[in-house]
């Protein structure tokens, strides 16, 4: 028989167990609810935007893979296609009045501008692929250290020449221009492009040395452009020279005319990119693709390579989701964007290790180009070089001002307008 101590021992312990026991359960049931939560989680909704910058057939292709994506994970994707400059224009004021995409296609110049109006956030502390992409690519769509999108394709341009009045890309410029001079009678041309154009005239500008801003190697040195430098002025000089001193083309030659002679075979060589070359070979060109020539003794012409790809709103509500997609857009969109026959240069390293991508001579030339570019800055200052800078272009191709003059104009202008922003 218990004593009175003895029961009361024992009740005590029996007590001590059951609460151990209903402890234990508590934390089962706790932990089984959580689990049950997380599988339970519903499927995310979101919006994204595609641009027509890449070509109606890649929108296409892109919308696939998107949707893909969302089967794959049973979250829901609503696709809005449109505009690429409506469409990015309009991101400063729809994200934030709530109307704008969780993810949307962009150019990397736009990044910058974006990232500093707090629209889009970073994605490096989630992204798992960076060793996966050509050089320079990510770097294209980073700011400050931050990784602020993904890319999926590249756009640069090189020399594109009809192969019935050219059999061999020139080598050099001194070779293109003396073939040029040959195939130059009545309204045809050697060699005509948008020479008054800073876009398309800037990799004979940059092989004498010209710049905009300075890159650190980690960073654009807003403080350092290279415009009014000797470099720069000598570069300047040589466009203005391919008009008045060789007589290669006018200087008036605007975008629509280099397009139309080319594809009237009026034009033996043009300086585009790789989005205009189906049209061409649709109009029965035989076309071939080399880069830009060096010039002897000066340097390699440097034409600005983009980059398009996708960045996440800062307003979405499914941060981590958009931000799987993003990754799994530009893992997977290169091969379809390529057969898309659009004319975007793939960036995700093992997809031109295909066999139908390796084999291929023109992508070899534009991959060969894009290796000798000048990213495009992807900084807001970069909003207050285009009107200093085109018109420095224009006035001196056109002989209505010296390189020298025009160039301290406008590197003074700019220098004022990032001033008036900074203080």
């Amino acid at each position: 028989m218990f004593t009175k101590s003895q029961w009361l021992r024992l009740a005590i312990i029996s007590v001590l167990i059951m609460g151990l026991v209903a402890g234990c359960t508590n934390k089962e049931e706790v932990k089984t609810t959580e689990e049950a939560q997380v599988e339970q989680k519903e499927p995310a909704t979101l919006n994204v935007w595609i641009l027509d910058r890449v070509g109606t057939d890649a929108m296409a292709a892109v919308s696939d893979v998107i949707q893909a994506w969302a089967a794959e994970t049973g979250n829901t994707v609503n696709i809005t296609e449109g505009n690429q400059f409506e469409m990015l224009n309009n991101i400063p004021v729809a994200i934030p009045a709530g109307e704008g995409p969780d993810v949307f296609m962009t150019v990397n110049n736009y990044v910058g501008g974006h990232y500093l109006g707090g629209l889009i956030v970073p994605i490096q502390d989630s992204f798992t692929d960076a060793d996966s992409y050509i050089p320079g690519a990510l770097d294209a769509f980073t700011v400050d250290g931050q990784l602020l999108g993904v890319p999926v394709a590249a756009d640069v341009n090189a020399l594109v020449y009809n192969k019935a009045k050219v059999a061999e890309a020139p080598a050099t410029m001194q070779e293109l221009i003396s073939v040029s001079k040959e195939l130059t009678k009545g309204d045809e041309y050697g060699l005509l492009y948008q020479i008054d154009s800073f876009w398309y005239s800037y990799p004979f500008f940059s092989a004498h040395g010209g710049y905009i801003f300075k890159w650190t190697g980690s960073g654009w040195d807003t403080s350092d452009l290279g415009l009014n430098t000797s470099e720069g002025i000598a570069g300047l000089q040589y466009i203005r020279d391919m008009v008045t001193v060789e007589n290669l083309m006018p200087a008036d030659t605007t975008w629509e005319v280099m397009n139309a002679y080319f594809t009237e075979g009026k034009s033996a060589m043009i300086i585009t990119s790789p989005t205009m070359i189906p049209s061409f070979k649709e109009a029965g060109i035989e076309v071939g693709v080399a880069p830009i020539p060096t010039i002897e003794g000066v340097g390699t012409p440097k034409p600005f390579a983009t980059y398009t790809g996708f960045s996440v709103s800062a307003y979405s509500k499914y941060q981590e989701e958009a931000i799987d997609l993003v990754q799994y857009i530009g893992a997977n969109s290169g091969k379809p964007l390529y057969e898309a026959n659009s004319g975007n240069i793939p960036v995700y390293s093992s997809v031109l290790n295909d066999s139908a991508l390796s084999s291929d001579v023109e992508l070899a030339a534009w991959m060969s180009q894009l290796a000798n570019s000048d990213p495009l800055p992807n900084i807001d200052a970069m909003n207050y070089v285009w009107t200093p800078v085109t018109t420095a272009f224009q006035t001196v191709v056109h002989g209505e001002a010296n390189a020298a003059t025009a160039l301290a104009e406008a590197q003074e202008l700019i220098l004022q307008s990032l001033q008036g922003i900074t203080q």
